[in-house]
């Protein structure tokens, strides 16, 4: 098994986009749930934790946020700041944990979308990264985070292998391994080659977070929060400062 950051510089990262399907699909869904969670357009800062290849930074910008995008894997933050054209976005390659540094004003918007929160190592990762987001928010500002509950939607026997993507190149399978705390996810990529289908595995681990628990440590520290149905099986938890 390796760290989270190794994982995605030696296979998910170049990997990334093609896993999304077709961009432009995949950036009008990146909108929609950006509208579904409450966010509107404004003039302030919008922080995109562990920000990827920008589906969600570019549409903050379309917004009129000026963005700082996160994220520890060069080749995506490279994507990113290829397709962002003229907008105002700042990539930077670092640790969520750390976004605050990086932030010049109180943010109006954090997002930490697609399953990222459970990339933290453990519970109290969790909570640290919680406490800064409420603590660096401007008033009125709003946190949005979606994650796979790994707690109550466990997964067993052959539905522990999902199939991610596929072409006549390359086909994307996961299994995952559930421990007490953590879930181990195996990335299973076969590349046809000329001697046949090579095949290369990869495992990290992920933290698993029940959606209550998120949403009590976020109204411990004062925010107003809604637990919903995110896009794709995931949970969507919105949190505003009041």
């Amino acid at each position: 098994m390796t760290s989270v950051q190794n994982h995605y510089d030696r296979l998910l990262g170049p990997l990334y986009g093609w896993m999304l399907g077709d961009g432009e699909k995949a950036r009008e869904r990146a909108r929609q749930e950006l509208h579904d969670a409450g966010i509107s357009a404004g003039d302030g800062l919008a922080v995109d934790l562990c920000a990827g290849n920008g589906l969600h930074a570019v549409p903050l910008a379309e917004s009129g946020y000026a963005v700082v995008a996160i994220d520890t894997c060069q080749s995506l933050l490279d994507e990113l700041r290829e397709s962002s054209g003229t907008f105002a976005i700042t990539a930077v390659r670092d640790s969520l944990e750390t976004f605050r540094r990086h932030c010049p004003t109180a943010p109006d918007v954090v997002v930490c979308m697609g399953d990222t929160l459970t990339h933290l190592p453990s519970r109290e990762a969790v909570q640290g990264l919680i406490s800064e987001v409420a603590a660096s928010l401007a008033p009125g500002g709003i946190f949005v985070t979606t994650f796979r509950d790994y707690v109550r939607g466990v997964l067993e026997g052959p539905a522990r292998f999902i199939p991610v993507q596929s072409d006549e190149e390359k086909i994307l399978t996961c299994f995952l391994e559930y421990g007490r705390d953590r879930v181990i996810v195996h990335d299973i990529l076969h590349t046809r080659a000329l001697s046949g289908w090579e095949m290369t595995v990869s495992a990290y681990p992920k933290v698993r977070l029940d959606p209550e628990w998120v949403g009590a440590q976020l109204g411990q520290r004062g925010l107003q929060v809604c637990t919903e149905p995110g896009q794709r099986g995931m949970v969507r938890i919105v949190a505003r400062k009041i």
